[in-house]
């Protein structure tokens, strides 16, 4: 093993081992329905806040947990507030819808935010893109299906009557791709599994097949990748039955009201940080190797599935 992959597989160690903690193994009351919502974490208050030109607040969607998530991107707080002279507020919100409304509203500079709520951003009000993390030299990633090996479920099709976990009603990775694949063959969720839960975070969802509380459920593989590299106690138990296409990484992006000076700025900003040394350390924070210009086609097939099924994000 050369130093290059050493130094990256320790990288990896730290980061995951800060964003999942002992969350993994924290009891979760999920309560199996039609389609449930089940609220893990308190998260800041829905206030609408008046710009203020000396803060400059930045939207994460939280894939593991709130607090969780501002330990991770502390050092890239702290690397914004050097290089822009501002105050830096990290802003989160339970779902990634919530996220995009702010963006929408003016009420955050930036947001690292999930693919399909780019699209559905980009689409609805104009949300430009600005970057992509590259992680492990790949700009893209894709959505797995797992379940227990002892589930005696090999395919989707096995999926017909079971308990099914999502992660976001606004989630590409842990429910969008999901519904794409059962409209292939005429069926909706809510009717081909028995019940729905929603976990709000991909390890929740991992914990949620391994306690047998689901069947089933789909899930970032990246996250998956984490959990058998770190616990492969865990993912020893578990299966992939299925993989989506590859789709373009969560991206970085700004509101239609930025101009394009601040626009370049950031893109800049976010574009020369591995030439940085404290911006080297904001990435490993993250995980992340550099940001990289999107190619905004990578995510056409997410478009193509939102133009071809129907997908209520307000499924409460």
């Amino acid at each position: 093993m050369n130093l290059k992959v050493r130094n990256i597989i320790i990288l990896w160690c730290i980061f995951v081992l800060m964003l999942l903690g002992t969350t993994i193994y924290n009891s979760v009351d999920f309560t199996e329905a039609e389609a449930v919502y089940v609220d893990f974490t308190k998260v800041e208050p829905q206030v609408k806040k008046t710009p203020n030109p000396e803060v400059f607040r930045l939207a994460v969607s939280s894939v593991i947990s709130p607090t969780e998530t501002v330990k991770g991107y502390r050092p890239l707080t702290e690397y914004f507030e050097e290089k822009l002279g501002r105050k830096v507020e990290l802003v989160q919100r339970k779902t990634y819808g919530e996220i995009n409304d702010l963006i929408e509203q003016g009420e955050v500079d930036l947001a690292f935010i999930c693919t399909l709520s780019y699209v559905e951003a980009e689409r609805t009000f104009g949300a430009r893109l600005v970057s992509v993390p590259q992680v492990q030299g790949s700009a893209v990633y894709r959505s797995i299906v797992i379940t227990r090996k002892n589930s005696g479920i090999e395919t989707l099709e096995d999926l017909r009557g079971k308990r099914f976990a999502f992660t976001d009603p606004m989630s590409f990775s842990g429910r969008a791709a999901m519904i794409g694949e059962l409209a292939n063959i005429g069926e909706k969720p809510e009717k081909y599994f028995s019940s729905i839960i929603y976990t709000y975070s991909h390890d929740n969802s991992v914990k949620a097949v391994l306690d047998g509380i689901v069947d089933s459920a789909c899930i970032d593989h990246m996250v998956y990748d984490y959990h058998a590299f770190l616990y492969p106690e865990i993912t020893n138990q578990l299966q992939i039955i299925h993989s989506s296409p590859e789709v373009g990484n969560p991206p970085v992006v700004v509101g239609v009201n930025t101009s394009d000076e601040e626009f370049q700025m950031l893109r800049r900003l976010l574009l020369n940080m591995h030439n940085d040394e404290k911006g080297k350390i904001a990435l490993q924070s993250l995980l992340f190797e550099r940001f990289v210009m999107a190619d905004d086609m990578t995510y056409d097939y997410i478009r193509d599935l939102l133009n071809k099924t129907e997908i209520d994000y307000n499924v409460k």
